[in-house]
Formats: structure tokens, sequence, C-alpha cells
């Protein structure tokens, strides 16, 4: 079936822009079945490969350098730490094991963690959030950076716990598209996607 959007696809173009549509507008995977007349089980396949997709353009147009941090396999845990940097009034994020990160409770004194480019890290599982040594010395600015991180985490935390209980091989895909969300919240979503998916399409 012809669609510029999916590579070999089984619903029609128009269709799958109606589920990006309202996948730019946050619906859940049930809403979105139900208003599409789509499969749930199509639904949720799809609306991995778009996450995939998210994941992908967040790290191409990631200022960071993705080398600083090695690849966890996050299929032997279920407990996360967010690590975040403000930058240039977006925010970016990588997700990991919170035993790198946290033992006993408290923050390991690591070179993993200080000497990368994030400056923030968040404990998923309580919402605390602990700088890593790189906060400025000019009160005010500091105070806005703090501000969109918060800004960004409440975002976050509101979008994953309608996700709670998701498998912790997707919790990195959900992680990435609310820091898309966020950088991206002044723009038109739903053409932003079509435009990312015209570039690289579905499987």
């Amino acid at each position: 079936m012809r669609n510029k959007y999916v590579n070999r696809a089984k619903i029609s173009e128009a269709k799958f822009r109606e589920l990006v549509r309202f996948f730019s507008i946050d619906l859940t995977a049930i809403q979105i079945t139900e208003l599409t007349g789509l499969n749930r089980n199509t639904v949720n396949r799809y609306l991995t490969e778009i996450r995939k997709k998210i994941l992908n353009y967040t790290q191409l147009t990631s200022p960071l350098s993705q080398a600083q941090l090695p690849r966890f396999n996050m299929n032997e845990t279920d407990e996360f730490c967010i690590l975040v940097r403000e930058f240039e009034t977006k925010i970016y994020t990588e997700l990991i094991p919170q035993e790198i990160a946290f033992i006993n409770g408290k923050l390991r004194e690591s070179d993993l963690l200080m000497d990368s480019d994030y400056e923030l890290i968040i404990h998923v599982e309580n919402g605390n959030h602990i700088f890593l040594g790189k906060k400025s010395s000019d009160a005010n600015r500091h105070r806005i950076k703090l501000n969109r991180i918060e800004s960004f985490w409440g975002n976050a935390k509101s979008r994953l716990t309608k996700f709670k209980g998701m498998h912790s091989s997707t919790f990195r895909y959900h992680v990435k598209e609310c820091e898309f969300r966020f950088n991206n919240r002044n723009k038109d979503l739903y053409q932003l996607l079509l435009k990312i998916l015209r570039k690289d399409p579905l499987f």
C-alpha cells in the first residue's frame, strides 16, 4: 500500500496521518484505537516505531556528546535515573540504571557522572534531583535553568505516570518522547513528526 511515511505499509497514508495527528496531541493507544478503528496491536506497533524515530531524532539533534556514556542493558533493571542538561532553553536527557548512579540511596562519586556533559540527575522513583557540581555562579541564571528543568520534569512525571508498569526496554523511548515534546512545545508537532517520518520512514 502506498505510504511515503511507512515502508511496506499495511494501512493507508491517510489512516497513518490520522494516527500521527492523535499521537501528536498525546492521546493514549486506547484512545487512538477507538478513534481510528485500527487494531490495538497495530496501533501499539506503530506508536513504538514512531517513538524509536523520535529517539533517533533527539540523538541526531542533541549538542551533547553521545560517546561519553556507555550503553547500559536496560532490560536488566526497572529502576532508573535520568541525566539532564539544560542548554540554550532546551532539555537533553539520558537514561541510566539507578545502581550506576546511587548506592544505599546516596549519589556515587563517579567520573562517569561528573565528567559528562549532564548537569543534574533525577532519581525516577522518588523524584529527587541533584546537581553534578556545575551550578552557575549567577544565582538568577541558575534559578532560570532550574525552573526549566523542573518544568520539564513536572511534564515528564505526569506523562510517565500514564505509562506506569511499562516494560523497562521501552522506558527510554518515553523519556526521549518527553524531551522531544518539551523542546518542541511551541511547534506544530503533527507537521514536525510528518517531516521527520518522511525523511526516515518506519520499518
